[in-house]
């Protein structure tokens, strides 16, 4: 039987325990009430509207299309206009007999006119226009690329984020356990029921958890940066998320994952673009095999002042004319044979980067659906091993509480139920970012949506 005196110590020590528990959950809870909480869906609308990657990929279309626009005036007529001025130190004449007739003057200027229509180019002007077009297909292709990987990045920072506050949570039950097993172990040590190593002991682990404590802080202030800079807020500031992990299975197959994939990753549709884009560049070496056509209308003024209105002498100061004109390469040393071999090898090169590429891809699917699938399981496991921790931790403490076990027992059996709670929300958080990376290699901004997605037609 125990002694009055034991009783009072054992209750002293579970009503500690209680207390020191209680308020460091209370003050973990009462810290993230008093902050502004993000939602997943408010985190992701921030990102996709200020993200800096957004806005590159949506000038970079911008770009594309003024590009086409400008390779589309190449089809038009060019204006150009020239003006000179030249002045003669002596003036040149005409002797007829006994006449002399001046031949110019000091002062001479010139005004030209140039209109000029390309007739025929070898199809080089389509073919860069049609390239300039295909560039703006590439610049929507990175651009829908980029939304994906934002929306990636968003969810599994949002979800680190609360991974990291589950372990700080978890850390904090830690500190008050081990505070109140260190508080028992020195009531028991000073009423002499225990030996002098395992106070010793108990405070070592204590140290060793506060130690753990501040890396976890560490590891969440790092997570929460990480997301404010992705959603483009404050770094530093002080902001919660809503809890609210899946813990939905995934109602579709690998196969289905993987036709999803193939059809709708923006991946695919610029290596597709690339092939299309190197055939064009093989039409663009070919065209230099042809002659270039073109009409030119000129009309030119000349005068002895800024005017360009005649200069006395010259009885025809004003004049028109039209021209078509031609060039032709006859012979450059097989320099556009080289040319036009190398764009036919570079179709080649494009077509097993497409090969390549969804090889990887198929890969990748595979990769996130069998990691996501061995999270899920993990769940259900870890889960147990919190309960089974939850009561091994009540036994070995009543134990400890009446002498039955010893302080390191129940030091491991702490130990044991921290790293069970540890792995479980690792489990549950880490299934989530699992998904975010099974709807990311699906080339979709949302796993759930892969079922549905997976019984539509692939894209042109």
């Amino acid at each position: 039987m125990l002694s009055f005196r034991q009783y009072r110590v054992i209750a002293f020590g579970l009503v500690t325990a209680f207390l020191l528990t209680i308020s460091s959950i209370a003050e973990i809870t009462v810290s993230a009430s008093a902050q502004e909480t993000y939602s997943l869906k408010e985190c992701l609308a921030l990102a996709h509207q200020r993200n800096p990657i957004i806005q590159i990929q949506h000038f970079q279309t911008v770009q594309a299309e003024e590009l086409s626009k400008a390779a589309k005036t190449e089809f038009l007529p060019k204006i150009e206009a020239g003006y000179s001025f030249m002045h003669r130190d002596k003036i040149n004449s005409y002797d007829i007999e006994d006449l002399s007739f001046p031949a110019n003057t000091h002062d001479l200027y010139n005004l030209d006119i140039t209109i000029t229509q390309p007739l025929f180019t070898g199809f080089s002007i389509i073919e860069n226009y049609r390239l300039a077009q295909l560039g703006i297909k590439q610049a929507l292709a990175e651009e829908e690329l980029a939304h994906i990987e934002i929306t990636y990045e968003t969810e599994a920072a949002y979800f680190n984020y609360l991974k990291q506050l589950k372990f700080a949570e978890t850390a904090a039950r830690m500190i008050a356990r081990l505070e109140a097993q260190a508080h028992d172990s020195q009531l028991f040590f000073d009423n002499e029921l225990i030996p002098l190593n395992d106070l010793l002991y108990s405070k070592v682990k204590l140290s060793q958890a506060r130690q753990q404590q501040r890396r976890v802080k560490t590891g969440v202030r790092l997570a929460q940066a990480q997301l404010a800079t992705i959603i483009q807020i404050d770094r530093d500031s002080l902001f919660a998320v809503a809890d609210k992990p899946t813990q939905k299975t995934m109602d579709f197959s690998l196969t289905k994952a993987t036709s999803v994939a193939l059809s709708k990753r923006p991946e695919l549709s610029l290596a597709n673009y690339a092939i299309e884009s190197a055939g064009h560049y093989v039409k663009l070496a070919q065209s230099e095999y042809y002659p270039n056509l073109s009409l030119q209308a000129v009309h030119t003024r000349m005068g002895d002042k800024f005017t360009v209105d005649g200069d006395g002498i010259t009885s025809t100061p004003y004049n028109t004319f039209i021209s078509i004109g031609a060039t032709w390469k006859l012979w450059e040393w097989g320099r556009r044979s080289h040319q036009v071999k190398s764009a036919r090898a570079g179709v080649e090169q494009a077509r097993h980067t497409l090969k390549q590429v969804a090889d990887e891809i198929a890969l990748e699917i595979k990769n996130n659906f069998e990691n996501a699938a061995t999270s899920f399981l993990n769940i259900a496991t870890a889960a147990e091993e919190v309960e089974l921790g939850q009561e091994n931790f009540r036994v070995t403490k009543l134990r400890y509480n009446n002498q039955l076990s010893t302080a390191t027992e129940v030091l491991d059996s702490q130990a044991a139920l921290t790293e069970a709670e540890a792995s479980y929300y690792n489990s549950l958080y880490e299934y989530n970012i699992q998904l975010a990376a099974l709807a990311r290699s699906a080339g979709v901004e949302n796993w759930q949506v892969i079922n549905s997605s997976a019984n539509q037609s692939p894209k042109p």
